[in-house]
């Protein structure tokens, strides 16, 4: 990619996702599949007028997400892996969470010059927000699928037994992720107590959920009341330490340390600002829709896990983008 066209591509990045939101709300890719739906019939299906709607379908064409024939369009290969029925990777429950952050970006201006968050969402009942946790939980459950299963490839334990430990761990999937694939092992798992029982009722079915003990924390709360978390051999905070400041997550990570067993791992799992750019674009991310979160360097959480009494083991870049940082209780 020449410059001009990498330069292009951010100055122009707001229209393939514009394009993408509008045909998943209107209810392309629930209409098309393997078959071919002919264009007007497919128009028809989603409300669009027919030679605008065409136009946009061979949009979709040129972003890979649909193929053209003859006979109409289909989703193509890459489409398929996360729309339609039977998609290893469904990604529709990002795209309905994605449309609520785009306002916050059109506050950047004005965060950059205040020093402090400007968006703030609207005070919700109860019911709106375990509706909104539910979504939140659901979309950040899509891509946590895959960095799992990345996660879990680069970062494997010495022992065929063990007690692995997840604090924050949201929806579950790297846990659940972890303990499928190593069945020798169980699993301490502790978050707020919306969260946990959300995790309760939606994963009780799981094959590995017998294997999992429960608590409920606050984990910027000091100290914890974590002991079915206690002697853990390998424990994660994944997608968790950009959600605060220095302080606290210092503050989180030293505790974790506690959790330790001798020889046991911490692995911090996120997006670091010196990998690449997700990191740096979720660092925004952070400083418009919360109230100190930040993302770290791996040098800032290398400096952190050693402060905790750890000794630095490496990080591992994942291929979608994020990094684990891995420190050894000796």
């Amino acid at each position: 990619m020449t410059s001009y066209l990498k330069f292009k591509t951010l100055l122009t990045g707001y229209r393939p996702y514009r394009l993408l939101q509008a045909a998943f709300d209107a209810g392309v890719f629930d209409c098309v599949g393997e078959e071919a739906v002919a264009a007007d019939v497919l128009c028809r299906k989603v409300g669009w007028d027919e030679a605008f709607g065409c136009r946009a379908l061979s949009a979709l064409v040129v972003l890979g997400l649909l193929e053209a024939s003859p006979t109409g369009f289909c989703l193509s290969k890459e489409g398929a892996l996360f729309f339609g029925t039977g998609a290893p990777h469904p990604m529709g429950g990002t795209l309905d969470f994605e449309k609520r952050l785009v306002d916050s970006w059109d506050l950047l201006g004005q965060t950059l010059k205040t020093g402090e968050r400007v968006y703030a969402a609207s005070e919700k009942s109860e019911a709106e927000y375990k509706k909104d946790l539910a979504q939140y939980i659901d979309a950040m459950d899509e891509a946590a699928r895959i960095r799992a299963a990345e996660l879990w490839q680069l970062v494997k334990p010495d022992t065929d037994q063990g007690r692995f430990v997840e604090l924050g761990f949201g929806s579950g999937a790297y846990s659940l992720s972890f303990l499928e694939k190593h069945s020798g092992w169980t699993g301490a798992l502790a978050d707020l107590q919306d969260v946990v029982g959300f995790f309760a009722e939606k994963r009780k079915h799981h094959p590995a959920f017998s294997r999992i003990g429960l608590s409920c924390v606050n984990l910027l709360d000091d100290p914890w009341d974590l002991s079915g978390c206690e002697g853990a051999n390998l424990l994660l905070l994944s997608n968790l330490v950009h959600c605060q400041g220095d302080v606290e997550t210092l503050g989180i990570v030293r505790r974790a340390a506690g959790l330790l067993a001798q020889g046991g791992t911490l692995v911090v799992h996120d997006f670091y600002r010196d990998r690449g750019e997700a990191g740096g674009m979720y660092d925004l991310h952070m400083m418009l829709n919360t109230y100190n979160g930040k993302v770290y360097t791996v040098g800032e959480m290398r400096a952190m896990v050693e402060e905790a009494g750890l000794s630095f083991a490496g990080d591992i870049s994942l291929p979608s983008g994020s990094c684990a940082v891995l420190a050894r209780k000796a």
